[in-house]
């Protein structure tokens, strides 16, 4: 989804750029992807992945990540917007069993 929504968006921005990154040590698993693109606007940002988003500008940004946001939960996962302003907009799809386990008991 994060793919599908940068390479629509590429068709509204020409020339954006498009970056896709996976990281995975030591019970961290990160995927990222990234353009250079013009920041979501606030008021739909603060609605990703919480709702299906309406927005002209960013048709197919809201459904899909609103399902996707719901089915990462299930798996353990979660969905962000980790970065939104003009020239960085990067949603992340992260795991962090370390963290997700929290501190043993004894």
């Amino acid at each position: 989804n994060f793919l599908d929504n940068a390479l629509a968006k590429r068709q509204r921005e020409p020339g954006l750029a498009i970056t896709v990154s996976f990281e995975a040590e030591a019970g961290r698993v990160e995927l990222r992807s990234c353009d250079d693109g013009g920041a979501v606007p606030e008021s739909v940002a603060r609605r990703l992945f919480r709702e299906p988003v309406e927005h002209e500008a960013d048709a197919g940004l809201g459904i899909g990540l609103y399902q996707a946001a719901r089915q990462a939960r299930v798996a353990g996962y979660a969905i962000d917007l980790a970065d939104n302003r003009k020239g960085a907009v990067c949603f992340r799809l992260r795991r962090d069993t370390a963290r997700a386990a929290g501190p043993s008991s004894g």
